[in-house]
């Protein structure tokens, strides 16, 4: 059974993903691009947030319409993974094997994450500074049509325009403060191309594609040893812009799905290969020869989509996530005292509730099996004497203390006693029980 939660995280969200990939393949036609988009976001959100955590929280909502669940599930609550076990006594703290060695995985983990962001946010920062460096407004034409095509994609927050040398095509950059970038030299002479470059890169800002992209490259840092979470990335930044072609020419003709599915090969004609653009949106950013095909075909297929078809799969994929989780074990805290016994073993004992007042025979005895009691507190009784010893005869032995606040516990030990003489041999402590206020006298 997996441990971890980091682990569980990294297996529901591969689990997902997967049921993407096949859905894909076996339901395209039916399924719309938009549709698809949600369940890659799906994947990354199980990817990124700590669903297994809540596992117990999932099973009691199921309990409320299936009550027969919990009473299946519940005794997970009682079985402790003592593989990987942190105990914290009054005077000590100490670590299970299992436990170093998550904690030792687990750093190493977020040593290579927090490298491997900083050198993508230092190559992002680069890049974008070196964009703005000799940085030109657009032309009177092409500012009029980005405004126009700006009003129609329904964008109210301010967008900012401008060419660079730097840039070799149209492309999006900043989350908050979006900046539109595109080439210096233009070499577009239909109007029709300018806004379909505008329309869309707007489109990517509208649908928030360059925060989508920051999540994904998250996900790619954190699961670095996940050969999968490299698939989504890259299925991610295509799909974006998969959509992002449909609704450009979504309502027109052949002939303009045509100039559109060229204007993309012209553009990739030109375009710079340059990995700093990772964190980018743009037109051209998929650099395999087979995702240029990918795309042009999605745009000549039509699509019937199933919007409950594709509400239904979507669902089938959540549930199949969430059941993943399942596979992580929840860490439990227990309640309960940590004693050390003979040769330094550890000793944990859940804490009892206050039970009923029990009688005792002393504040300190030994009860054989038998039914026979020795009383403890008796200095005869526990003088020692010379003796080989021979602990055959099995019992309890019980202590009572009081804790000087008015309260008292009651100890109960599971002990041999010798034969020969009076000297005991504790086994191992069983059971404390507790008293707010001491009804014994």
């Amino acid at each position: 059974m997996v441990t971890n939660l980091f682990f569980a995280m990294s297996l529901a969200g591969s689990t997902v993903f997967l049921l993407y990939m096949l859905v894909s393949v076996v339901a395209k036609n039916y399924v719309s691009l938009r549709w698809r988009y949600r369940m890659l976001k799906i994947a990354a959100a199980f990817y990124l947030l700590p669903i297994p955590n809540y596992k117990f929280y999932i099973l009691q909502v199921v309990a409320l319409f299936y009550p027969g669940v919990w009473d299946k599930v519940a005794r997970l609550y009682d079985d402790m993974d003592k593989d990987c076990v942190l105990l914290v006594g009054s005077d000590f703290v100490q670590f299970s094997v299992g436990y170093k060695r998550t904690l030792v995985f687990v750093g190493l983990i977020w040593i290579v994450s927090v490298v491997l962001m900083h050198r993508r946010i230092r190559q992002y920062q680069q890049w974008k500074t070196a964009c703005g460096i000799g940085a030109k407004l657009p032309t009177d034409r092409e500012q009029e049509i980005f405004l126009k095509v700006k009003n129609e994609t329904g964008i109210k927050k301010k967008v900012r325009f401008i060419c660079s040398q730097h840039c070799s095509s149209p492309m999006v950059s900043g989350i908050i403060s979006p900046v539109l970038i595109v080439p210096l030299e233009g070499d577009m002479e239909k109007q029709e191309n300018y806004e379909y470059i505008f329309k869309h890169e707007l489109v990517h800002i509208k649908h928030h594609d360059l925060f989508i992209r920051y999540l994904g490259l998250l996900v790619m840092s954190l699961h670095w040893f996940n050969p999968f979470v490299y698939l989504m990335f890259h299925e991610i930044s295509v799909i974006s812009e998969m959509y992002c072609d449909s609704m450009v020419v979504k309502g027109k003709g052949e002939e303009a799905r045509r100039e559109y599915g060229e204007l993309i090969l012209t553009l990739a004609a030109h375009k710079k290969e340059d990995h700093k653009e990772t964190l980018f949106s743009n037109m051209v950013n998929s650099r395999s020869k087979h995702m240029y095909r990918r795309r042009i075909l999605e745009m000549k297929r039509h699509t019937k989509q199933k919007a409950v078809l594709s509400a239904v799969l979507t669902g089938l994929i959540c549930i199949s996530g969430v059941m993943t989780v399942f596979a992580y074990k929840t860490p439990m805290v227990v309640s309960g005292i940590i004693e050390r016994g003979p040769c330094d073993d550890i000793w944990f004992i859940p804490e009892s509730e206050e039970e009923p007042e029990e009688e005792l025979v002393s504040d300190y005895y030994f009860t054989a099996d038998s039914g026979k009691v020795y009383d403890l507190t008796n200095p005869a009784e526990n003088q020692r004497t010379e003796c080989s010893h021979k602990f055959s005869i099995p019992g309890t032995i019980k202590k009572h203390e009081r804790d000087g606040k008015g309260g008292c516990s009651i100890k109960t030990y599971d002990a041999l006693r010798c034969s020969k003489c009076s000297e005991r041999k504790i086994v191992k402590l069983n059971n404390i029980v507790t008293y707010m206020i001491c009804p014994h006298s």
